[in-house]
């Protein structure tokens, strides 16, 4: 899989209609250009000074890229929906070569998430019996 992300600065007066509108029309996008998986569309939510307001990001099979950057399809959308209305725009491709993730993490305690062996069980089951009060 390949992420083409677009970060969009829009033009001052640019209404959060007219971004909706422009958003709401990336749907023919997935309709109509193969291997485009899904779009994710969305508001920054840090304040940063950058003036990157928006991004859009589009999920796409790996042998797709420029299939979809040459498509007509594509190329009529910039035009008609974001070129009006936009400033900038930063965009990248990037290969999901590599996840990392949130495991569970054990719970903490003497045997750190594993069952404790033999040896270790009969130890502590010594020392309870030694300090029993």
């Amino acid at each position: 899989m390949i992420q083409h992300i677009v970060l969009l600065k829009f033009k001052p007066g640019t209404t959060d209609e007219q971004i909706e509108a422009a958003f709401g029309q990336a749907q023919q996008l997935v309709d109509d250009i193969d291997g485009v998986e899904r779009i994710t569309l969305g508001r920054n939510r840090a304040e940063d000074d950058h003036g990157y307001t928006h991004a859009l990001i589009v999920k796409l099979s790996d042998d797709a890229l420029a299939g979809y950057l040459s498509h007509p399809v594509r190329r009529r959308y910039i035009a008609e929906a974001l070129d009006p209305i936009e400033a900038e725009r930063i965009e990248i491709d990037v290969p999901e070569d590599a996840h990392i993730e949130r495991t569970e993490t054990a719970p903490l305690g003497w045997h750190w998430g594993r069952p404790p062996s033999a040896s270790a069980a009969a130890a502590a089951l010594r020392w309870e019996e030694e300090h029993t009060e």
